[in-house]
This record gives structure tokens, sequence and C-alpha cells, in this order.
């Protein structure tokens, strides 16, 4: 089966090494002609939901992590009959969102627009959305990868493969992400006697540390979101026309034998995305170094500044047409003999209120986040 592509330096890439061998001078890794880069990540899809811009500056030393947000910019996206989205900055600071009831349409054709407050200006390419195919089918089949020993978590799970059928038309490019969403009943962890402060909702340490560890309750229903961290693209170009059978999308963790909630995305992306995307797989497999890659690979391919030519743009513009598909994964069932789950353990104290405290309060909020949220997923049955 096609090998699932690991990427979880894919951010770190994006954000930092993906600049390391940048044609402009380098000096003490840092570099010269600009304090930093800018990374413009943007997605414009059929699907409401997932159409936003995510604007940050990378630090000016490209081995760093660290990026910052970048905030009251002006973005805009105009489609092939001249109307322009504008799109407002929300929550997280950095990250624009189009108005209500904006989304992207197959076979309509946008191009992207950016101004910073410094002045600097973007754009993108002209890019047209492809329709993308249905999942046909999902199935799951539990393996064990040997080179793993029989205390990594990474040793057994469930291989996800899926059938779909490609179109007849050339020239089609997919890409799979997924979601999973848990359900939890202790939503803050203090760590060295800590104690959770209600008013700014966040741990506080106290002024001496010990090895304490309280956990507190959720006061509500509360699911942790768990995405992809791997790159997985393809291309028809062997196989276009024809129904592709078994591809590989998803390796799901056997750390417990509870149902396990699994909403898979099928995308239909552009050329310059599929490009973008392989060049970051090619490097993270390089046997070499990050060298090995040629630089232009490691920059957007469809976005470029309009007030400075010369300037290195990190990201992308992607276009796409998505499916879904929700599926429940039985994680108890045709396990092997002698093949148990990793289940984690959740060190320390679950806090509980003194019997007739008055006023006391021992269930934090669930605070909406990208990585959890208090609002039902679609199609849970639990």
């Amino acid at each position: 089966m096609p090998q699932l592509y690991k990427s979880s330096l894919f951010y770190t890439i994006l954000v930092g090494l993906i600049a390391w061998a940048c044609v402009n001078p380098i000096t003490d890794f840092v570099q010269v002609d600009s304090t930093s880069f800018t990374t413009i990540e943007a997605d414009i899809s059929d699907d409401a939901a997932l159409s936003k811009v995510r604007l940050t500056s990378s630090s000016n030393r490209l081995t760093s992590q660290f990026s910052l947000p970048i905030s009251k910019a002006t973005v805009s996206v105009t489609d092939q009959n001249g109307v322009k989205t504008t799109f407002t900055e929300g929550i997280p600071t950095g990250t624009y969102y189009p108005s209500a009831g904006f989304k992207g349409a197959v076979g309509s054709s946008y191009k992207l627009a950016v101004k910073l407050l410094t002045g600097q200006t973007y754009e993108s390419a002209v890019e047209t959305m492809k329709a993308v195919p249905e999942i046909e089918n999902l199935i799951t089949r539990f393996e064990t990868l040997e080179q793993y020993p029989k205390v990594d978590v990474r040793r057994a799970g469930f291989s996800v493969y899926l059938d779909f059928k490609d179109f007849q038309s050339e020239g089609d490019f997919y890409l799979w992400n997924w979601k999973h969403f848990e359900k939890i009943r202790l939503c803050a962890t203090c760590t060295d006697g800590g104690r959770y402060d209600f008013k700014k909702l966040d741990c506080v340490q106290p002024r001496f540390p010990t090895d304490a560890i309280l956990n507190y309750m959720c006061d509500g229903n509360c699911w942790d979101i768990s995405t992809n961290n791997d790159l997985n693209v393809f291309s028809d170009v062997l196989t276009n026309g024809q129904r592709v059978v078994g591809r590989q999308v998803a390796r799901i963790p056997f750390d417990n034998w509870t149902p396990y909630y699994f909403r898979l995305e099928q995308r239909s992306i552009t050329r310059s995305a599929f490009d973008f995307y392989q060049s970051l797989i090619s490097q993270i497999q390089s046997s070499g170094s990050l060298f090995d890659v040629p630089a232009e690979t490691r920059f957007s391919l469809n976005i470029k500044s309009l007030t400075n030519p010369a300037e290195k743009v990190i990201g992308i513009f992607n276009v796409f047409s998505v499916r879904k598909k929700i599926f429940i994964v039985d994680r108890s069932k045709n396990i092997p003999i002698g093949e148990l789950p990793i289940i984690p353990i959740i060190p320390g104290e679950t806090y509980a209120c003194p019997p007739g405290s008055v006023g006391c309060q021992d269930k934090v909020p669930c605070i909406e986040s990208n990585t959890r949220t208090k609002i039902t997923p679609e199609g849970w049955v639990f």
C-alpha cells in the first residue's frame, strides 16, 4: 500500500527550517535581506467552515520555530467575475475569516490579496477549484509495525484504507486530512503544586513548587480534537479515470478499546498545492541534508510580494473542493491474541471541594480552541 509520509515537522518547516537553503545570503543563519519571512497559509474551499487565511512572521534566525501572528492586515479574495470578498481578523490573532455565507464553487477561479500595516503587499496567482470525487469505501485493518517494541504506542494500530473513482479529466491531485474527537472529563491539570484560578482560567504556581498534580473535571460536555500529522498527497498521472483502491490515508492508535470517532476529508487540490506539499514530503524523506531539495521548492509557488519581488514568501494559496465522511472505528474486534492497548495513565489526583465548603469551585470550563470544543461533533453517537 502507498506509504503515509510523516510530517510532524510540517509547521516547523513551513515557518523556519523550510528556508534553510534560501538563495539570499545567510550569515550565522540570519537572512541578510530581511529580518523575517512572511508566512501566508490561505485556504479557499467549497466548505464554508474551511475557508481562512493565516498570517505569521517567522524569526529571522532560520533555525528558530518561533513565529508571531500578523494582525490588522487587509485580506481579500477576488473571483473571476470581479466579486471581492473581504476577510476579517478573528480568533486566534492573525487568522482571517470571510463573511458568513461565503464559500468557494467548483469551476470558479480566485486570487488572494494581502496588505500589511507596514505597507507590504502580496498577491497570489489565479487558482481554479476542481471537483473532488466521493469517498466510496473505507476499511480499517489492525496491523503491527514490528520495528517498534511492544511498549511503544506506535507499534500497534489500525491502518485506514479508502477507495474512490478518479475523474476522466487529467491532472487531478488529492490530499487527505482527518480529525478525531475524544470526549474528556478532565479539562485542566495543574502541576508542581499549582491550583486552578477560576478568574484567570489558568493554573497558578505556588512560590515553592512541589510534586503535587491536581486534575480538574469539566463543568460540562467537552471534546479534545486531534488531527493528522501526516502529509498524504496523490496524483492521478498513472491512474487517470480509474478506480483507486486501498489508498492508505491514516493510522489510528490502539490506545484503548473504546470506539474511535474518525472524520475524513478528501480534497481535490491544485497543481501548485500538490507540488508545494510534495516538496515538503521530499525534504522530510531526504536521506541527505535539507540542502538536497532545491531552495525554491521551500517557498510559495503561487504567492509573491508586489512591493519587493525578490522577497521569499513561505506558504501556499490552496483552493480545493472537499468531501467528508464520518466513521466510527470499532477497536475491540479482530484483535490478535496477546495484543493489548497502551492506555495512557493520567497522573495526579482529581480535585474536589471539601465537604461543607461554601463558594468553592471544582469544575473548570471547556475553553474553545483548535484542539478543544464544547460543541457536539457532527455525527456523535456515544
